[in-house]
């Protein structure tokens, strides 16, 4: 593999390290990371119930995942540009530093105040635990084998989000939540001490000049803070943070017009302008360059990962829900119908790689995503109707599993392809932005279409002469699906239906999404990789 190294890595290679063990090192000292921070979501939502009850504060339950993924949201731009000028090892140790003080603050909170902002913290050294190990891979490896190393991160990834609800129940109920959740300090302390010891990175100080060179590590701290863009960082946190705001509402907690949600538009909508000017004319190294958004494989990959993520969280959302409400499965049952779509994406993720280090072609790969998505959707549209499901019928969601994972090694290619070497760490850590971004809006915006459908489809079944109770029916079922299954079998059926009409109005939203995404595949340009 050393032979086939860019120039520049080859002139600045460790003589006494191999670029196949520095690949190898690198991938292995950031596996670990990125299994605790993917792990973290899933373990919350599997704890956060006997959290919420210790401090007797379920109303602000949902902000122990919404904190996470909205400082990670926040964060992840920002990383890109800091690994620049302090050094990529440097940033992800910090990352892992941030990750276990939070993860041991969660331990010892005594309110759910704390323990939401211990989770914040949480989240600001995920972003990094994550995106850095990316950008990593494309400073020492050959891009050809970018999508292989990437896909092996995503499989990682994947176990981590699949396995980390088991786990952290199945510790909750042992060891209790806090030590489940300081738990995970231990863990990232063992994962800093192997990126310290085994993570052997090519020389990161190029020349005096940063404009020359693919990064500058080089001078004191003090010439390295004065580097940093503290006014766009702040500008860009303030543009992001607002709309995510709004959209981790979902619409449920204020309407859409309301004063609160105009007043956090407009803040983001000044901050966007002030970040686009500060950017464009005062600042000297951009935390964020707005010229890569001209960058044809930059756009299309952004867009795509975010509309990717968007129907991968509504199947994340949606599928043990469908199977709790028309089969009357437990919580614990639901959660394996899951599987299936775990498996496409370590499936779609290993093949991607493959397919790209044999062929090293990009666009067609795409296309097939955006095929598979539109596929699984259009399947479930046909087959789920609620009636009498099988357990076989989750086996519809794999081919969302593989259209996630292709999507998610391809675009990464051809942003690293599409950008110099000097732009790839910005370019990189926006990928991920975009990707969290579609995410937290996929699941806000499915989960208040599916609501409305729901609530509508029950008024017009249940509010009417002939069924007593009706209104009582309706908000017991809208707050406890497995009521549904202690209902007369008459109410059960028009209940289910009326959730069905939910689950349908979602895979219509998710098609569509699939649909945009094939537009993009066309789109997105295709540079043959040698």
């Amino acid at each position: 593999m050393a032979s086939e190294t860019t120039p520049l890595l080859r002139e600045t290679q460790d003589p006494e390290v191999t670029s196949d063990d520095t690949d190898t090192a690198s991938t292995d000292s950031g596996s670990s990371s990125v299994f605790v921070s993917q792990a973290d979501t899933s373990l919350v939502l599997a704890t956060y119930a006997p959290i919420a009850s210790e401090f007797n504060d379920f109303d602000k339950a949902s902000w122990l995942l919404s904190s996470y993924m909205l400082a990670m949201c926040v964060a992840q731009p920002l990383y890109g540009k800091l690994s620049d000028i302090f050094g990529r090892k440097a940033l992800l140790q910090v990352s892992y530093a941030l990750f276990a003080v939070g993860s041991g603050l969660c331990g010892i909170s005594r309110s759910m105040g704390e323990l939401i902002a211990s989770r914040a913290l949480q989240g600001v050294g995920g972003a990094g635990m994550v995106c850095l190990v990316s950008i990593l891979i494309t400073d020492i490896c050959p891009m050809r084998d970018v999508a292989s190393y990437r896909s092996y991160i995503n499989v990682v990834q994947t176990v981590g989000r699949s396995s980390g609800g088991a786990i952290g129940g199945l510790l909750a109920d042992t060891i209790g939540w806090r030590s489940t959740l300081a738990g995970q300090a231990p863990i990232t302390l063992i994962g800093m001490a192997l990126v310290a010891w085994k993570l052997h990175l090519p020389a990161e100080s190029r020349t005096e000049s940063p404009d020359d060179s693919l990064h500058n590590v080089k001078g004191t701290l003090v010439s390295k803070l004065r580097r940093v863009d503290v006014g766009g960082a702040l500008l860009l946190s303030t543009t992001i943070l607002p709309i995510l705001f709004v959209l981790d509402a979902g619409g449920t907690e204020f309407a859409w017009l309301s004063p609160t949600t105009l007043v956090l538009l407009l803040v983001a909508l000044l901050s966007g302008l002030f970040f686009s000017l500060v950017e464009t004319r005062y600042a000297a190294e951009p935390i964020f360059p707005l010229r890569l958004l001209s960058n044809r494989a930059v756009l299309v990959s952004y867009l795509g990962l975010a509309l990717q993520n968007a129907s991968q969280t509504a199947v994340m959302f949606l599928t043990p829900l469908y199977f709790q409400v028309a089969k009357g499965a437990s919580t614990a049952e639901a959660g394996t119908y899951m599987v299936p779509s775990v498996l496409g994406n370590t499936a779609g993720g290993l093949a991607t790689g493959l397919l790209i280090r044999r062929y090293g072609r990009t666009k067609y790969l795409l296309f097939l995503s955006a095929l598979s998505s539109m596929l699984c959707f259009s399947l479930l549209l046909l087959v789920w109707t609620g009636r009498n499901p099988g357990g076989w019928q989750s086996i519809l969601v794999f081919p969302g599993g593989v259209a996630t994972a292709m999507a998610h090694s391809v675009v990464f290619v051809v942003v690293a392809a599409g950008v110099s070497e000097a732009d790839m760490a910005i370019a990189g850590s926006g990928l991920y932005l975009s990707g969290s971004f579609g995410g937290v809006a996929g699941i806000c915006g499915v989960s208040a279409l599916f609501q409305a459908h729901v609530s509508r489809g029950l008024v017009h079944r249940l509010i009417r002469p002939g069924i007593p109770r009706g209104g009582e029916i309706m908000r017991r079922v809208l707050g406890d699906v497995t009521s549904i299954w202690r209902q007369p079998e008459e109410i059960r059926n028009l209940v289910i239906d009326a959730y069905v009409d939910g689950f349908r109005a979602s895979f219509v939203l998710c098609l569509a999404f699939g649909g945009l995404c094939l537009v993009l595949s066309v789109l997105s340009p295709e540079k043959r990789l040698v």
